[in-house]
């Protein structure tokens, strides 16, 4: 899924002062239990009355986050209104232009920003222009919902609808639901292997509707038991490029393809997390083993097994909060009959490899290892929340194979690039990310960390 948020404004973050307060002062406590990292991340908030105590606070500078935000921000009798122009560009899709404005929407008796409304429309000359509804609503500070419907003059469409709690029913149980109607004419697909080729490049269309829901038990500490159920039906269809058309450059993978099939899988993973924030980390662990089977006796078209092995550390340096050392490690291949193309395993650009695009290596397994340092240049008030401006060097390695035994290190694909972020307390990022690498390069604006 495209989402194409900030990107005026992140394009001034590489260019952000060094820093909007103070120096922290340097803490050393003894190693933390998983409660305590929620207090070495200093200056982050741990509630929402740490949230506003902290904005209440006077800041020594205003950085050129605040003036910025200050200058294009309109008040209005139900809250802040910033209107954004949209640029974005992609391999796979080409350069798109358009405008969102983001509208925060205050509770009328409290005067609290408790629902964010961004509608966007813009241009892309191969879907044309595309209009989009997103709404996002957060009942206190920990649960939200996003709506979200969207509809292009070509191919693509969106229904969606998603809510997460960290706390089922007054429980610790982690749920989240969503139900989404979608179809993205973003992916293309090379072949299979490693070695598929560039020129090979072929466009075509995802139609998925189905729902998924996740439920996260607590065991012991951080230890958790996951378990993720998802039923929906796919095919794929001609794309919005009509330039290379799947159908034309791969008749035999696009007929195979193209009919209809039901996905009935569910997955059981073994989680460690003692991270200190869900979307937000800063500090801690995050390490799964899991296993997603799909079986024709459930409902489901194909009888297969997917196998991941995932691990993911925050070095939080002299847990000061301005430089985290994030790194990532993702080991995952099938088993059992194949499967389309769709539905293997893939790296690009949003699966681990940001120098390439969507869909550029497929195949039975994947291996993916990402570092990145995160450097926080300036802190800022901002409507009682807290903004932060960020950049964050990065290197993606990552390969694919047909099965464990012929995973090859020259295989390699490496992606050095930068990240520029800015970053809303309490759950949001919005990221432009520059790749380089054997594929050339890249340019991504996304809502979300990388992992």
């Amino acid at each position: 899924m495209t989402r194409r948020p900030l990107a005026l404004l992140l394009a001034l973050l590489l260019a952000a002062p060094a820093a909007a307060q103070t120096p922290l002062k340097k803490r050393r406590p003894a190693r933390p239990t998983p409660k305590a990292k929620e207090e070495i991340v200093k200056p982050e908030p741990r509630t929402k009355e740490d949230v506003l105590k902290t904005v209440d606070r006077p800041v020594p500078k205003e950085g050129l986050l605040a003036k910025v935000l200050k200058a294009i921000t309109f008040d209005t009798a139900y809250g802040p209104l910033i209107p954004f122009p949209v640029v974005d560009s992609s391999k796979d899709l080409g350069p798109s232009f358009g405008f969102m404005p983001v509208i925060a929407v205050r509770n009328r008796r409290t005067r609290e920003i408790r629902s964010v409304l961004v509608p966007s429309v813009n241009y892309n000359r191969n879907l044309r222009t595309t209009l989009t509804y997103r709404q996002y609503i957060f009942p206190d500070d920990k649960r939200f919902f996003i709506l979200r419907a969207s509809r292009s003059e070509r191919v693509e469409r969106e229904l969606m609808t998603y809510y997460y709690t960290p706390q089922f029913l007054g429980s610790g149980v982690r749920f989240s639901v969503e139900a989404k109607h979608w179809v993205t004419g973003k992916p293309s697909f090379y072949g299979f292997g490693i070695r598929s080729r560039l020129r090979d490049k072929a466009n075509y269309s995802l139609h998925t509707t189905g729902e998924e829901v996740i439920a996260e038990v607590p065991l012991a500490g951080s230890l958790f038991v996951n378990f993720d159920h998802s039923y929906s039906s796919k095919f794929i269809g001609p794309g919005p490029v009509e330039d290379g058309q799947l159908r034309d450059l791969f008749p035999a993978v696009y007929r195979g393809a193209a009919e209809e099939r039901v996905f009935h899988t569910n997955r059981f993973s073994l989680v460690y997390d003692d991270t200190d924030h869900p979307s937000l980390p800063k500090i801690g662990t995050y390490a799964s083993a899991s296993v997603l089977y799909s079986n024709r006796r459930l409902g489901s078209d194909y009888e297969y097994r997917t196998y991941s092995f995932q691990m993911k550390n925050y070095y939080n340096y002299k847990e000061e909060g301005r430089y985290v050392t994030a790194v990532h490690y993702l080991l995952q291949f099938q088993r059992g009959q194949d499967v389309p193309f769709y539905a293997m395993p893939q790296l690009g650009e949003s699966t681990g490899l940001r120098m390439a695009g969507d869909g550029r290596f497929t195949d039975r397994g994947k291996f993916v290892f990402t570092i990145e340092e995160r450097i926080t240049l300036s802190k800022t008030p901002f409507y009682k929340f807290i903004s932060e401006t960020e950049i964050a060097p990065f290197l993606d390695v990552g390969t694919v194979f047909p099965k464990v035994s012929a995973f090859r290190a020259r295989d390699l694909k490496y992606g050095p690039g930068i990240s520029a972020r800015l970053v809303i307390r309490p759950q949001f990022v919005a990221t432009v990310d520059f790749a380089y690498g054997s594929e050339g390069g890249n340019a991504i604006i996304r809502v979300g960390y990388p992992f």
